[in-house]
C-alpha cells in the first residue's frame, strides 16, 4: 500500500529542513499502521447456518427442533490458526418468528461455542462464560445450537399455511487473560466473530377429521307408516389451518338410496328410510357432489381457524314414511370426506 500526501507549496516554502523531517516521520508511520491492519485476520464458519423444518399433520403439534452444528477457525495477525485460552459467547434472539395471518411461532434457543453457552436455555444478548477453549486438532473450535417451536399445550392448533422465519445472531469471543469476566462487546479482535442463523418452519396445507358422533333416532314406535317427524342430531369435528377455506361431505351410507332416501338396514335387509340435511330446517340434503374440490354443491363450505370447529348433522325421518314392521336395530355408516 502506497500513501501519498501533497503540501501547498507555501507550506513548504516556510517548514525547512526540521520540518520536512517531522513531516517525513509522520508519513512513515501512517504507512505502517496501514500494513499492520489490512493484515489483521478474522474468523469463518463452517457448517450449518440455515436450515428447514417442515410440519405434517402428524407433528404439527409436536416439537420442533433444528439444530446447527459445525466449526469456527481463527487467525491470528500472522494468518496462523489459533485460539485463545478461555471463551465467551452469546445469542441475540427474539423468540418469536416472522407471522402468517398475523400469527407468529414461539421459539427457544440452546447450545454452546466450545463449551460456553447453555444447553437448556440461552437468554437473548448475555454473554455465557468464560470456560476454557476447547479446540479440534487443527485448533478449529465446535459449535453446536438448537432452535425449537415448542410443541402448543392443550389441544390441535394448525397455524396458518406458510413459512415462519426465526434468526439467531450467534456471537463468539475469546480471550486470553479474563477467566472470570467476559470482555462482551468491550472485547474483539483477531479471535471473536458472528453469525446469523436462520430457521425456517414451513406449515403446509393441513386439516383434519377429529371426530364423528352418532345420528341416533331411537326408539321408532310407529309400524308401517310414520305418524310423525322423527329428529335426530349428530357432529362432526374438524380442525384446518387458520383461514384456510375446506368442504366437508357427506357420502350415501352402505344402502343403495331409495326413493330420494338414504337407507338404514337390520340384519334381515330390511330398511327404515331416513335423510341428513346441512341446516335445522331440513331444507337443504347433505350429500357429495362436487366433493373433488372445495365449495362443492353438496357439502357444508367452511374456513379453518386452527382449533377444532364442530359442524351440526342433521337427521329426519320424516312423518308419512314406510318403514320396516319388523323391530330391532337399524343402522347405517356413511363416510366423511374432508376437502381442502
Amino acid at each position: 500500500m502506497s500513501v501519498n500526501i501533497y503540501f501547498p507549496n507555501i507550506f513548504k516554502a516556510i517548514a525547512g529542513n526540521n520540518l520536512a523531517i517531522r513531516w517525513i516521520a509522520l508519513l512513515l508511520i501512517f504507512t505502517i499502521f496501514m500494513v499492520a491492519n489490512k493484515a489483521h485476520a478474522a474468523c469463518t464458519i463452517s457448517g450449518t447456518t440455515s436450515s428447514s423444518y417442515n410440519y405434517t399433520a402428524t407433528t404439527i403439534n409436536s416439537d420442533a427442533t433444528i439444530n446447527y452444528t459445525g466449526t469456527i477457525t481463527c487467525t491470528d495477525n500472522s494468518n496462523n490458526i489459533g485460539t485463545s485460552k478461555y471463551m465467551c459467547m452469546k445469542a441475540v434472539f427474539t423468540g418469536t418468528t416472522t407471522a402468517n395471518n398475523s400469527i407468529s411461532m414461539p421459539y427457544t434457543v440452546t447450545g454452546t461455542i466450545s463449551g460456553a453457552g447453555n444447553t437448556t436455555n440461552l437468554t437473548s444478548n448475555t454473554w455465557y462464560g468464560p470456560s476454557t477453549t476447547v479446540t479440534n486438532t487443527n485448533k478449529s473450535i465446535n459449535y453446536s445450537i438448537s432452535i425449537k417451536v415448542p410443541a402448543r399445550t392443550g389441544t390441535l392448533f394448525a397455524y396458518p399455511k406458510g413459512t415462519y422465519v426465526g434468526n439467531v445472531q450467534l456471537y463468539w469471543d475469546m480471550q486470553a487473560n479474563s477467566s472470570s469476566v467476559c470482555e462482551g462487546n468491550s472485547g474483539g479482535g483477531w479471535d471473536s466473530g458472528n453469525a446469523t442463523l436462520t430457521a425456517n418452519y414451513i406449515v403446509p396445507s393441513l386439516c383434519q377429521l377429529n371426530s364423528t358422533s352418532n345420528v341416533d333416532f331411537g326408539n321408532i314406535a310407529d309400524i308401517g307408516i310414520t305418524k310423525k317427524d322423527y329428529l335426530a342430531q349428530g357432529a362432526i369435528s374438524t380442525t384446518c389451518n387458520v383461514s384456510m377455506p375446506y368442504s366437508i361431505y357427506l357420502g350415501d351410507g352402505n344402502n343403495r338410496v331409495s326413493g330420494g332416501f338414504r337407507r338404514m338396514a337390520n340384519t334381515n335387509s330390511e330398511y327404515i328410510p331416513y335423510q341428513l340435511y346441512k341446516d335445522s330446517s331440513y331444507s337443504t340434503v347433505w350429500e357429495n357432489t362436487g366433493s373433488s374440490s372445495v365449495g362443492g354443491a353438496g357439502g357444508v363450505n367452511l374456513t379453518g381457524t386452527g382449533n377444532a370447529q364442530n359442524t351440526s348433522v342433521y337427521g329426519k325421518i320424516p312423518k308419512g314414511t314406510n318403514i320396516a314392521s319388523r323391530s330391532g336395530n337399524y343402522t347405517d355408516s356413511v363416510v366423511v370426506t374432508v376437502t381442502y
